[in-house]
Order: C-alpha cells, then structure tokens, then sequence
C-alpha cells in the first residue's frame, strides 16, 4: 500500500539525514530532509484515511519511524552540540514508552487510533527541532525556552494518551483486531 511505501521511504531517509547532520556541515540539506520526512508523514496519513488505507502494520509501523526519526534528529543534534543532552534523555524516555505501550498493546490484539493532541506535538516538535537546525547558534535562552515548550508539550500529550488508552475499551478510542 502507498502509505506503508510511503512510511518505508521516510525509514530510508533517517540514515541519509544522520549522515548530512554528522559528517557535513549542511545544515540546510539535513532541515530539508527532515521537513521531507514530516510533510511524507502527514501525506502517508492523509493518504491512509482518505482513500481507507489504514492497515493494522500501518497503524504501528508509522508512528515507529516517526519515533525514529524524532529521536535520532535529538541524537545528532546533541552530538553537534546545538541541544543539550538532557533533551535526548526526555525525547528518547517518552518516544521509547510511548513504542512498548504500543507494541504490547498491538500484541494484545488492540490497535490505538491516533489523536489530535498526538499530531499537533509532531507538528510541535518539526517546527522546533527544524527552527533549531537551520538556526544552530540562537539565543540561548530563546533556544531553551522553545526546548522546554516541547518536551512540556510532548509530556502532556504522552500523560493524556495513556491516561485515554488505561482501561479503555471504547470503540472511539481502539480497534481491536480479530
């Protein structure tokens, strides 16, 4: 299916972008690769929900390369020294929580739909991380406050799914899988 091709090309890229953000010093094609793999991610879910190509893989394998991808951007940014480490250790603790909620929940037989709060904190957190790498040398404490926004913002988000998904078995809010 076209979303799932979709999703495989935006894995492909998080190497490519790792290299341009590690080895090279252009920063611009590491934001374009990066802002590539978000416009890819709306457009594979517009996609999947327009034309009834939501599949249960998709439904996983999506949101783990977008996890991917976010956590690698943190790494390497980290590593070039334009955010600090304690980001990586945020990112990174509520992408991997947010990646063994969902696999236990897919082995379960239990497919959480995605949310609105969910999509606007990966909007968020493009726009953020993708303001900083074409901006390496900001203000710092403009850089620290737009740091602080997002990982208050991923927070919340990560406290209001699982508190959404904890003991629920609405249809509004899961599917489960034959």
């Amino acid at each position: 299916m076209i979303p799932n091709i979709l999703t495989t090309v935006r894995l492909v890229v998080i190497p490519i972008f790792a290299y341009f953000m590690l080895c090279t010093d252009n920063f611009l094609a590491s934001a374009g690769l990066f802002l590539f793999s978000g416009i890819t991610d709306v457009v594979d879910g517009w996609i999947a929900r327009k034309f009834n190509m939501i599949t249960d893989v998709g439904s996983v394998y999506d949101p783990f390369v977008d996890k991917l991808m976010q956590i690698t951007a943190v790494v390497c940014m980290s590593i070039r020294g334009i955010i600090p480490f304690w980001v990586i250790c945020c990112v990174a603790a509520k992408e991997v929580t947010m990646i063994v909620v969902g696999l236990i929940l897919y082995i379960k037989k239990i497919v959480v739909r995605s949310n609105w709060y969910g999509k606007a904190t990966t909007v968020f957190f493009y726009a953020i991380i993708f303001a900083l790498i074409i901006f390496p040398e900001i203000d710092y404490i403009l850089k620290m406050s737009m740091l602080v926004s997002l990982i208050l913002v991923m927070v919340f988000a990560a406290i209001a799914y699982l508190i959404k998904i904890s003991g629920s078995k609405s249809s509004d809010i899961c599917k489960y899988k034959s």
